[in-house]
């Protein structure tokens, strides 16, 4: 038997910390989108004050640190090997440095460059938390078939947005496809994006219990979903 191999303990047991974490999570991400989209719409054609800036740095940060409980708990799913201990750490070390670097660009405590490369390493990490960890969980029997699917779309949506929006940027040359490229990427990258804080709120609900009792009571109880 391989060290890696799956628990048994496939579904989302209730634990009302986590759940409580990814309900709060939830929230503040749909306030960080919130809040960037009102700088974009608001500040950013008048050249200021940001204040949604600062509210969407701030509010990103502690998302990145409420994903962290939610993230573990269902971590515990995949086992207890080496690789799964090296990706534990890669995204709770990727989301608590994102979470620090937005509270402190909100308090003006480190720089935007510095402090966008990682956030970019967070999503990067978290995105790749979500495709990988939900795909090897997918056709486990006892964790929510649904929640895997959105899961891994969700990180598989938010990894592909990067490339195309980075050849975008190598695509100066060309105005057309540079365009076509940028609206592309940020399209997958947008949708992907707005799917992540509902996938918590989701995950929450499995963690409190209620998305399995939901499910007992449906016609589809006879199967895992």
């Amino acid at each position: 038997m391989r060290d890696d191999t799956m628990t048994s303990l496939g579904h989302l047991p209730a634990d009302g910390p986590a759940a409580l974490a990814a309900y709060t999570a939830a929230g503040l991400g749909a306030l960080a989108v919130a809040s960037l989209a009102a700088m974009y719409a608001v500040e950013v054609p008048r050249g200021g004050p940001y204040v949604f800036g600062g509210i969407n740095d701030f509010t990103g940060g502690l998302f990145y640190l409420a994903t962290i409980p939610p993230i573990l708990q269902i971590q515990r799913r995949l086992g207890r090997g080496p690789r799964t201990r090296a990706g534990t750490v890669a995204v709770v070390v990727c989301s608590a440095a994102a979470a620090a670097s937005g509270v402190l660009l909100s308090l003006h405590l480190i720089g935007f460059g510095p402090s966008t490369a990682v956030s970019v390493a967070g999503i990067v990490a978290q995105a790749a938390w979500a495709a990988l960890a939900n795909h090897r969980l997918l056709h486990h029997p006892r964790y929510p078939h649904r929640l895997a699917m959105a899961g891994r779309a969700i990180g598989l949506g938010m990894l592909a947005a990067l490339p195309i929006i980075g050849a975008g940027y190598l695509a100066s040359g060309v105005p057309a496809l540079q365009m076509t490229l940028y609206a592309a990427g940020a399209a997958l990258g947008v949708v992907a994006y707005l799917g992540w804080p509902l996938w918590l709120f989701t995950a929450g609900r499995y963690l409190a219990g209620h998305g399995e009792r939901a499910h007992r009571r449906g016609p589809a109880s006879a199967r895992p979903v």
